[in-house]
């Protein structure tokens, strides 16, 4: 069935339920002023659109939804004991943590980089910022961001409140369905109108828990040690050229060593054999030679 197949529907219902009412006597006819009353009891599309407004114009009613986050990165002596520290401070302050994650050198078993995030109240943020800052130094990364979504929570305030009116509508249509059939679109429009209702409640809840807690991520790093400057004298100078020059010595020394035993093999084994061939071949040719001079001396 398309929807204009079920608002006409609708309509025929409403007209069914008003037949009944025309047909009863003058005398029984309410009052204008009950007629009123029962029409804002009911829900009319009238009082909707007069109630949403209403909501929407607002907004001041309503305190400001703030969702927070904050990232900052310190460099500190021992990450994990600066891990425990900082799940204190947010449990301290009324909040709890997300997660924490940890990598270590398998080499050195150090802790070298701590990832941990915890929520707190949004009006502990900043002195919970401050506290975390104690415990190390700052590398200078550091990130605080807002996002604003009053407008949005109060929209959906105002649109809660117009799919509750159009609810109680259709409750009032389907106190006078004539037929099953009747009953059951309006059954299948209502439950629309519900689930619509339960999926903007809940995410009005979420930009609640969202804006009544920020999200505080703090990376640590193992404090690397400062380095002390010191001068070097020209006795130190002549030192360090000793030094390098006597290890450039031990280099050429240990190359050579190490291409002659490289080129000791390959004389043996190749070069050795070849000049013997060699050496062979030229004596055959030289006796061959020679016996050949001496059988033409000999005829």
């Amino acid at each position: 069935m398309t929807h204009r197949q079920r608002c006409l529907g609708i309509g025929l219902l409403f007209a069914l339920g008003a037949l009944p009412a025309c047909s009863r006597s003058p005398e029984a006819a309410p009052a204008p002023s009950a007629v009123a009353e029962s029409t804002a009891v009911a829900g009319s599309p009238i009082a909707a659109a007069s109630a949403a407004p209403a909501e929407a114009q607002a907004p001041g009613a309503t305190k400001r939804k703030i969702i927070r986050q904050a990232e900052l990165t310190l460099e500190v002596g021992a990450p994990g004991s600066a891990q425990t520290a900082i799940e204190r401070l947010a449990e301290a302050h009324g909040g709890y943590v997300v997660s924490a994650a940890r990598d270590t050198d398998s080499g050195s078993q150090i802790d070298e980089r701590v990832t941990v995030a915890v929520r707190v109240p949004q009006t502990e943020l900043t002195s919970t910022i401050a506290e975390v800052k104690r415990l190390g130094r700052g590398t200078g990364s550091e990130r605080i961001t807002s996002d604003d979504v009053t407008d949005e929570y109060v929209d959906l305030a105002a649109r809660i409140t117009s799919q509750r009116s159009l609810e109680q509508q259709y409750l009032e249509i389907l106190k006078r369905a004539a037929t099953v059939k009747d009953a059951m679109d309006v059954q299948k429009e209502l439950a629309n109108v519900r689930t619509e209702i339960e999926r903007m409640q809940g995410r009005q809840q979420l930009l609640e828990k969202e804006s009544a807690f920020s999200t505080l991520t703090v990376h640590l790093t193992t404090a690397v040690p400062r380095v002390a400057v010191t001068t070097t004298t020209f006795g130190g100078s002549v030192q360090h050229a000793w030094s390098d020059a006597r290890s450039l010595s031990i280099d050429l020394i240990t190359g050579a060593i190490r291409l002659i035993g490289v080129l000791l093999p390959v004389f043996f084994l190749l070069l050795l054999p070849s000049v013997l061939s060699l050496w062979a071949f030229v004596r055959l040719i030289r006796w061959l030679g020679a016996r050949k001079a001496r059988r033409l001396l000999a005829a």
